[in-house]
């Protein structure tokens, strides 16, 4: 593997660009489901599960049994 010559700074600021996993995890679900970051902070914190549908293509997105992605203790539908 070939070695960057790239300074210290520089591959900081590189990195400190980079969504972190939890953010990426976000920017997925809403590219997924074609849902606002607002919902999907709230299906995060269970305030409300998304419409059976949805829960599908999040399952399928994140290779998640859809079963276990939205326990009984949510509110909402």
């Amino acid at each position: 593997m070939a070695k960057r010559k790239i300074s210290l700074a520089e591959l900081y600021k590189e990195k400190m660009a980079m969504p972190s996993p939890g953010r990426q995890l976000i920017q997925d679900l809403m590219d997924a489901t074609g849902r606002s970051e607002v919902t999907v902070r709230l299906w995060i914190s269970g305030k409300f599960k998304p419409e059976p549908i949805i829960r599908n293509v999040i399952a399928d997105t994140l290779g998640i049994e859809v079963d276990g992605l939205f326990p009984d203790s949510c509110h909402g539908n």
